[in-house]
């Protein structure tokens, strides 16, 4: 267990194999950035179970849950950002981290651009 923010929550590498979800953890540069994602998301899933939006020490991130799809080899944990050159910039590159059921790096990348 962890504390974040004042909640209290369970730490964990990798999802169940038999997990109903993938979950999206990604990075953004701002609080509105972060809401704007969130709302695009709930405004294309059918059935939004689970977001949310945390601050860890100056750092936004917005966690998502969604279906794994069936492509993917199993329910995965993705850590995602985009690092642009600058702020008013709309060219940026794609850091993408896929964890598998077994708590390891895949090497693969299954949200790029």
């Amino acid at each position: 267990m962890a504390a974040i923010a004042g909640c209290v929550v369970d730490e964990i590498d990798h999802l169940d194999r038999k997990a109903s979800h993938s979950l999206i953890l990604r990075h953004h540069w701002s609080r509105s950035l972060a809401s704007s994602y969130l709302e695009g998301v709930e405004d294309v899933m059918d059935a939004c179970n689970s977001t949310a939006l945390f601050e860890v020490d100056d750092a936004i991130f917005t966690l998502t849950e969604r279906p794994t799809r069936a492509d993917w080899p199993a329910p995965m944990i993705i850590y995602v950002a985009e690092i642009y050159d600058a702020q008013n910039e709309i060219g940026a590159e794609h850091f993408e981290i896929v964890v598998g059921p077994d708590g390891q790096r895949e090497p693969r990348e299954l949200l790029g651009v």
